[in-house]
């Protein structure tokens, strides 16, 4: 709380006419939403049970509140966006799906803006960071924190995809021109993740933001006509370098492409000689870790703009890292083996820890943004109709098992009774065996019903 009342210091000095006159020029939505998901049974059990839900629904709110406004003019600015969110379910949520509490409030930027310069710019305190150029995943963004928001439901509006990413707390020092963009960005180390059994949404937001040490270097030059290249250095716990562009051929059709080489592994693995101690009844400490092993990823991809806006996009991402499909069998077969009832109640109890382990540590490496394969196809689009309602459909398939998940969400602005109301209303599934990447946790269909008003 310390750092919260030192970023809001420049506004308790400045008169209250200028602090009020602040403050009510904020932004203020109200999102709300129905929904209703059906899985199937998947590869886990909890004490004999299948530890999801089969049928349930669920009520999601959230509130976001947003600011901008000039402290001193052209030279200090104060920025703030909070939500508040909240769920509530129809049933009770199976063993893998509880949470801590169905009430949280989320800061997504509380910082201070202080231009030295026309071109130089120093940004305090804590920071949504920037992403990539590509939809599913984009090597050339290094500063990925974890999901913050509830594990059995999201508000599925696509305003409120990126609002779930917990923001992170540092600097960022950068230069801006015609020419070039270079910014320095610090993310401090302030406290490390004690309980890496449990999954993302359970921890604390410095746990989610700031468990490790990251330096960010980045540079990007305008001066071509049609490229844009960029460059990006990775210094502190992990090391990285990644290179990115965006080639123009046309004003409509653009093609994306980045690489990163990692010095070490970005998220933890099944560690196979844990694996095998487990099946000889021994038991370690920990099943996952990150070795350091170097790695690439990779990403290619194209986006066609029509005429009125309207945006097609294909996407192909490669990350070396990820499991083969040995090393995936290895970890299904260690569920299979767990799933097993020896009828002896300290070691079914043992099992079944083991089991919520495993699975907050692969949900855990889905919330940071991290796919668990090798070779995906994305497309995706963004149709604007005349009436200026929106239908986004989209796919995302692991390439090696042939699991997939799918969606469409259709968005339509109710001027006719508010023009600050909008309804949006969609369906997603995801696809696969049980023993595949989008499988593993139970085939799901949803489907979602909700509005966004801007007061």
């Amino acid at each position: 709380m310390s750092v919260i009342r030192w970023l809001m210091l420049p506004m308790l000095l400045l008169p209250a006419e200028r602090v009020a006159a602040c403050l009510s020029d904020a932004d203020l939505e109200l999102f709300g939403q129905i929904a209703y998901v059906r899985k199937m049974p998947s590869a886990w059990q909890i004490d004999g049970d299948n530890p999801y839900r089969a049928n349930n629904g669920y009520n999601d709110l959230a509130v976001k509140y947003s600011n901008r406004c000039q402290l001193i003019e052209d030279r200090l600015s104060f920025s703030v966006a909070l939500y508040g969110l909240a769920y509530y379910p129809f049933q009770t949520t199976g063993a893998f799906e509880k949470d801590d509490n169905r009430m949280r409030v989320l800061f997504d930027r509380l910082s201070l803006s202080y231009n030295l310069s026309d071109t130089v710019r120093l940004d305090a305190g804590k920071i949504r960071n920037k992403g990539g150029l590509f939809y599913l995943k984009s090597p050339a963004g290094l500063l990925n924190n974890d999901y913050a928001g509830f594990k059995p439901t999201r508000i599925n509006h696509p305003a409120m995809k990126q609002a779930y990413t917990e923001s992170f707390w540092g600097a960022v020092l950068s230069e801006d021109s015609a020419d070039r963009s270079l910014s320095l960005t610090v993310a401090p180390k302030f406290t490390h993740i004690d309980k890496r059994y449990e999954s993302s949404s359970n921890w604390s937001a410095l746990e989610r933001s700031n468990s490790s040490d990251r330096y960010l270097l980045t540079y990007t030059d305008y001066r071509f006509d049609n490229f844009t290249p960029s460059a990006s250095l990775m210094l502190g716990d992990s090391k990285s370098l990644a290179l990115a562009n965006s080639y123009n051929l046309s004003p409509q059709l653009i093609f994306n492409a980045e690489l990163a080489w990692h010095m070490q592994q970005q998220w933890r693995h099944l560690d196979r000689d844990s694996a095998e101690r487990v099946q000889n009844y021994a038991f370690p400490e920990e099943l996952y870790r990150t070795n350091d092993k170097q790695g690439i990823e990779l990403a290619l991809g194209m986006q066609y703009t029509t005429d009125r806006f309207s945006q097609f996009g294909v996407e192909y991402y490669f990350q070396s890292e990820g499991y083969s499909a040995a090393q995936w069998r290895k970890q299904t077969d260690l569920i299979k083996f767990l799933n097993q009832r020896t009828h002896y109640a300290p070691l079914d109890n043992a099992f079944d820890a083991y089991k919520y382990l495993m699975a907050s540590e692969i949900y855990n490496t889905s919330s940071k943004g991290n796919l668990l394969g090798r070779h995906y196809l994305n497309s995706y689009a963004s149709i604007l109709m005349q009436d200026q309602s929106s239908l986004k459909p989209w796919v995302v398939i692991n390439m090696l098992d042939k699991s997939s998940i799918v969606g469409i969400t259709y968005t339509k602005p109710l001027d006719k009774w508010s023009k600050q109301l909008e309804i949006y209303t969609g369906v997603y599934a995801a696809f696969g065996n049980k023993d595949s990447e989008f499988g593993l946790f139970g085939e799901t269909l949803g489907n979602y019903l909700g509005f966004n008003y801007h007061f």
